[in-house]
């Protein structure tokens, strides 16, 4: 399959709100998309991934579509470099399916390939390039999915592991974590031959959340036991957690001035750690521009300067925002 540039009118739309919004100084360091109502967003070299009704969307920094895609359908993205200047797109839908989605550096579809597929819901799934291949994981829920209720039964999400060394055959290797508890937002970096797994842990939807880590030095075959990062005393999304000169740096969105509002209380937050993972100081608040009712997709840091890719008013409005500031 080919991808395809939009139809002229549909992008010109959208660039059009995103220009009038910079020419009234409202996005004069981004852009914003209002009700554009996407489910997950990353950035993906120098544009954005992002999916809309389950269709595959791929927008400039201006908040233009530049690409989309014919018959694909995702509802959680990650985005890995691939080999010269392509990419690597892991996507999981409704349908049960986790995919491999290969594009050029230009955005043009090279392949599409359904590599896993499940009885059971599977979401976030998480690509990692290896010394000697590549490493996949997804979430499997088996039973209620997303319990609201604080005494309500909740699913057993299982994040599972897999192992290719061509990104088209793989093979089971383990089970990182398993629980009755929302296990979500998970990420996955290699450093110095160490594999670092972070994620999100909750008892309840939008409820009190962990953020936690957990370490393997054999490839994934065997994990560290739970370590911590952020407690459970308000409810925190994890956007990264990335390696910096002096440790770990740790982004999320967080109604931690405002316990239990959710997203629709939420601002964005960091904190620091060792290399560790011990903390330095957490509950940072950023300077991020229109840093209220934020659910944090993701963070990217380039030559002194941070840009924050998020939703406002997830629940509701569902607005998409970039926004940038001098590094922090």
């Amino acid at each position: 399959m080919k991808g395809r540039l939009l139809i002229p009118f549909a992008g010109l739309c959208i660039c059009v709100l995103a220009w009038t919004a910079d020419l009234t100084g409202a996005a004069e360091n981004g852009f914003t998309l209002e009700q554009y109502h996407n489910a997950d967003a990353k950035f993906i070299g120098d544009g954005i991934i992002t999916s809309v009704d389950e269709g595959i969307r791929i927008l400039d920094l201006k908040g233009c579509e530049i690409q989309s895609y014919d018959g694909l359908s995702a509802s959680w993205l990650y985005v890995q470099e691939g080999d010269s200047g392509e990419w690597d797109v892991a996507y999981s839908n409704h349908a049960n399916e986790t995919h491999i989605l290969r594009l050029s550096s230009e955005y043009e579809m090279l392949e599409d390939q359904r590599v896993l597929a499940t009885d059971t819901l599977a979401i976030d799934p998480i690509l990692v390039r290896v010394d000697d291949g590549w490493l996949l994981t997804h979430t499997t829920i088996e039973g209620t999915i997303n319990n609201p209720d604080p005494d309500g039964e909740n699913g057993v999400y299982t994040v599972k592991l897999y192992r290719s060394e061509d990104l088209d055959h793989w093979e089971y290797v383990t089970d990182v974590i398993r629980g009755d508890q929302n296990l979500e937002d998970g990420d996955i970096r290699y450093v110095d031959g160490t594999l670092y797994y972070f994620f999100e842990m909750e008892n309840y939807d939008k409820g009190p959340s962990a953020i936690c880590a957990m370490t393997s030095k054999d490839g994934g075959k065997t994990w560290s036991q739970v370590k911590e990062l952020l407690p459970a005393v308000a409810d925190n999304e994890m956007a990264n957690c990335e390696p910096t000169d002096t440790g770990w740096r740790l982004y999320v969105s967080s109604d931690y001035a405002c316990v239990g509002e959710s997203y629709q209380g939420a601002s964005v937050y960091y904190a620091d750690y060792t290399p560790e993972l011990d903390p330095v100081q957490t509950y940072k608040r950023s300077r991020m521009p229109d840093n209220e009712a934020v659910r944090l997709y993701d963070v990217k840091e380039t030559d002194g300067q941070i840009y924050f890719l998020f939703a406002r008013n997830f629940l509701t409005d569902c607005d998409l925002l970039l926004r940038k500031i001098e590094e922090e």
